[in-house]
């Protein structure tokens, strides 16, 4: 059967593809949104150290004036102390100001005239010092007077002033795009959640639809010729199978998809409530400071965090559905396959895992050729041992082994190891997607048994586990002798 023969072809593929086309605008506006809310943040923390940068440098400066007038009235030495500590903390302060105009890549001729006001004020502070020091305090006092070190100082509270209500003028306007940022993406998840809704509600209208259908092809078939019977109950069966599958496929990926948008919904909020702190500091509330402080260093840059993992979550899972969607679409090539060889490449292809695990794989040097795909039968085979590699125990050597057994018009598969087992309510939970047993020691998506569990049913059979936990397991794997293509095209549609 064609894949786009039925309407339920058609409208399976359709909502996929919306669905998927609907979570990639969302995750693309996510990150876009959520770069520019760290970048905003980022912004909003860089202009306050100015405006505090700026703040340190007047009261130095006023410090070193105040001790200057001191020492020049009393001759005292220990006025001199102001003069002496503000030094240092002026030099560092025009550092960090050029520091923190450096990274934003965008310098400022007031900062240039900034660094001549200080120096021209500080050279008068250090000459009339000078002065004083070698007993000529009238010449000291007469350079005070001719005004230059307080025009030296009003430039430098104009340029200051410049600065800082710059810096204040940038904060609000970050903190008015942060905001409108965080709406938008609240916004974005809250249209996303909607969207997951309308898709599973069609996902699950099309299910029932193409169930009523199943159930009136079924009494069809029970009405054929006595000859077909045993065909028309394996086509029924499969088709069974094919709607349960297609059921839980719909749950789980619902339910997967929502959790990142869950996450990424509340801390939306969470940015929110941090903005809306950090407003309300920079508009002068004092008993703000602590929570601005924590919302600008700690919950704001958490959120971020939970954001972009979630909205990675989602990507990686909309991979792993279109990963498996252009797998389904393959057509199936019936052909001779010598397994002897196929097990022999198999157990090379792993052959640097083994000795790095210190593990053996035993193959048989006898076995059947079968007509089947030869890929996809690659595939198969190749995901359980590699499986088999990767679970091994750690505290014995690893032993694998496959078997073949052989009845009428089927093959068997065995493969079989001494790993860590895997848990009797997990033994079935494998086989689906996204989801994995036991602990999460090993690098997985939690589609490969799936997609294994599906190609073994596109090529007529199946595969099931025996296990016992610490022990092993063994997965068997049932095929037909020979592939038939009409198999494989209701195992084709059933995939998609």
């Amino acid at each position: 059967m064609p894949l786009f023969s039925s309407a339920f072809a058609r409208r399976t593929v359709t909502l996929l593809f919306l669905g998927v086309l609907a979570l990639l605008v969302i995750v693309a506006a996510a990150g876009w949104l959520t770069a520019r809310t760290g970048a905003h943040t980022e912004e909003v923390i860089r202009e306050r150290d100015v405006r505090m940068v700026a703040g340190v440098i007047q009261t130095a400066l006023l410090d070193a004036e105040t001790g200057q007038r001191g020492y020049l009235l009393t001759g005292e030495t220990r006025y001199l102390e102001p003069y002496t500590a503000s030094l240092p903390t002026i030099r560092e302060g025009l550092a960090t100001l050029s520091g923190l105009y450096l990274q934003q890549d965008r310098p400022d001729e007031r900062l240039v005239q900034l660094k001549t006001g200080i120096e021209d004020k500080l050279s008068e502070l250090a000459e009339t010092v000078d002065l004083t020091k070698a007993g000529r305090r009238d010449e000291a006092l007469a350079l005070v007077k001719t005004d230059r070190g307080k025009i030296a100082m009003d430039r430098i509270r104009t340029t200051l002033g410049g600065l800082i209500a710059e810096a204040e003028g940038r904060v609000f306007q970050r903190l008015a795009d942060l905001t409108l940022a965080s709406r938008l993406l609240l916004w974005v998840s809250g249209v996303g959640a909607l969207l997951i809704v309308l898709f599973g509600a069609g996902a699950a209208w099309v299910v029932v639809q193409y169930t009523a259908q199943l159930v009136a092809a079924r009494h069809e078939l029970q009405l054929a010729n006595a000859s077909l019977e045993e065909r028309v109950a394996e086509r029924t069966t499969s088709l069974t199978r094919a709607n349960e599958e297609i059921q839980r496929f719909a749950y789980i990926v619902s339910h997967d998809l929502r959790s990142p948008l869950v996450n990424i919904m509340g801390f939306t909020s969470e940015l929110e409530v941090g903005a809306e702190a950090l407003k309300r500091y920079l508009e002068g509330d004092a008993m703000q400071a602590d929570r601005a402080k924590t919302a600008a260093l700690e919950d704001i840059p958490e959120a971020i965090r939970f954001i972009r993992a979630s909205t990675g979550r989602m990507d990686t899972l909309i991979n792993a559905i279109l990963k498996l969607s252009r797998e389904g679409r393959r057509e199936l090539n019936p052909e001779p396959v010598d397994l002897v060889k196929l097990f022999a490449a198999t157990a090379a292809s792993v052959q640097h895992q083994l000795d790095e695990a210190g593990a053996t794989l035993t193959v048989p040097d006898k076995a059947p050729v079968i007509v089947s795909d030869r890929l996809a039968l690659e595939q198969v085979v190749g995901n359980v041992v590699d499986n088999a590699v990767k679970y091994l125990a750690r505290d014995r050597p690893g032993r694998i082994a496959i078997v073949v057994s052989q009845s009428p018009g089927r093959i068997g598969i065995a493969v079989s190891d001494n790993g860590r087992g895997i848990a009797e309510q997990d033994r079935e939970r494998i086989f689906e997607l996204f989801r994995r047993a036991g602990a999460q020691d090993r690098p997985g998506e939690g589609i490969g048994l799936a997609h294994v569990r599906a190609l073994a049913r596109r090529l007529g059979g199946d595969i099931s586990v025996r296990s016992e936990l610490g022990r092993g397991s063994t997965f068997q794997i049932d095929l037909p002798l020979r592939l038939r293509v009409g198999d494989s095209h209701i195992s084709l549609e059933v995939t998609k």
